[in-house]
């Protein structure tokens, strides 16, 4: 992906808060518009912070699920929608590369201590990246085909980390509801996208 900014002048503030607020209203089209408009640079925003692509490429996907999440937060009199758009990319980015130093800092310790530290995960090249991202792509496609209460779930449990009694909790639902929510919504997600493939 061609890393490159766009000049202040592309930006419409107007046409963007509008997307905004029409992803917040679940719109999936104003979503489609914004990731079309500004994946570059958010690409080249992140790129910035950790200089590496195949974490770039991950943070990216995790900008625009906080974006499909956190539109409704956006408020036109606190600054720009790119500035906005920006701050919660390299805010994802900085918390990857504090999350990067920790894992290295660990992995030296347990080599100083003797113990095997988990191997990296293998490099991608350029056509694997290319791969991985169509594939998160596709994912991130079918997740908004979801009804909003499977989405829910699903967000809680794969992207949140939380466990299904966790997730009753916060919920006030019963335990068989949550899990009946979680395993409707992978089925759904597993045949949007073997329909979209």
């Amino acid at each position: 992906m061609n890393a490159s900014t766009p000049e202040s002048s592309a930006f419409d503030d107007e046409s963007d808060t509008l997307l905004l607020r029409g992803i917040a209203n679940g719109n999936r089209d104003s979503f489609r518009r914004l990731y079309e408009r500004y994946s570059r640079h958010l690409y080249s925003a992140i790129f910035q912070v950790l200089n590496q692509a195949e974490d770039t490429e991950e943070v990216l996907q995790e900008t625009l699920f906080a974006l499909w999440r956190k539109a409704g937060l956006y408020e036109a009199s606190r600054g720009r929608p790119v500035t906005w758009l920006t701050s919660l990319a390299r805010n994802r980015a900085i918390d990857r590369l504090r999350a990067n130093r920790r894992r290295h800092r660990l992995r030296s310790s347990l080599e100083e201590s003797g113990e095997t530290a988990d191997p990296q995960k293998p490099h991608l090249d350029g056509r694997a990246l290319a791969m991985r991202r169509e594939q998160c792509e596709t994912v991130w496609n079918a997740i908004i085909e979801l009804t909003d209460i499977q989405r829910q779930a699903i967000e809680m449990a794969y992207f949140d980390g939380l466990s299904q009694d966790e997730i009753a909790r916060r919920l006030g639902e019963p335990i068989g509801t949550v899990k009946a929510r979680i395993r409707r919504g992978v089925g759904r997600l597993r045949r949007v996208i073997l329909a979209r493939n």
